[in-house]
């Protein structure tokens, strides 16, 4: 059986204590940004999200909703839209329903 990682046998003391940042890999940066421009065109056309002030977050191919909407149907519909963006591993629908808007 192959082992991964290290073995319990190793010798812990030579391993750094501050481990260096690992930087994202220019793909994944290029993807990130091919999909924010693409959910905030998709918000902005579809007829049952447009006009609401919301805000696209992407990390790591991953779609973060944030804002306020005025119903459930319009917070539903702004995770459809995000979800049918090619490269979209994952939506995160942070947005709120408030019935004051």
């Amino acid at each position: 059986m192959k082992s991964y990682g290290p073995s319990p046998d190793d010798d812990w003391s030579s391993y750094d204590q501050e481990e260096p940042a690992i930087l994202p890999l220019d793909e994944v940066v290029e993807a990130d940004i091919r999909i924010v421009d693409g959910v905030a065109a998709a918000l902005a056309y579809d007829v049952t999200v447009r006009g609401r002030r919301l805000e696209v977050l992407v990390q790591n191919q991953v779609v973060i909703l944030l804002g306020e909407v005025e119903s459930e149907d319009v917070r539903m519909a702004a995770g459809l839209v995000a979800w049918a963006v090619p490269e979209v591993y994952d939506v995160c629908n942070r947005l709120t329903v408030t019935s004051g808007i």
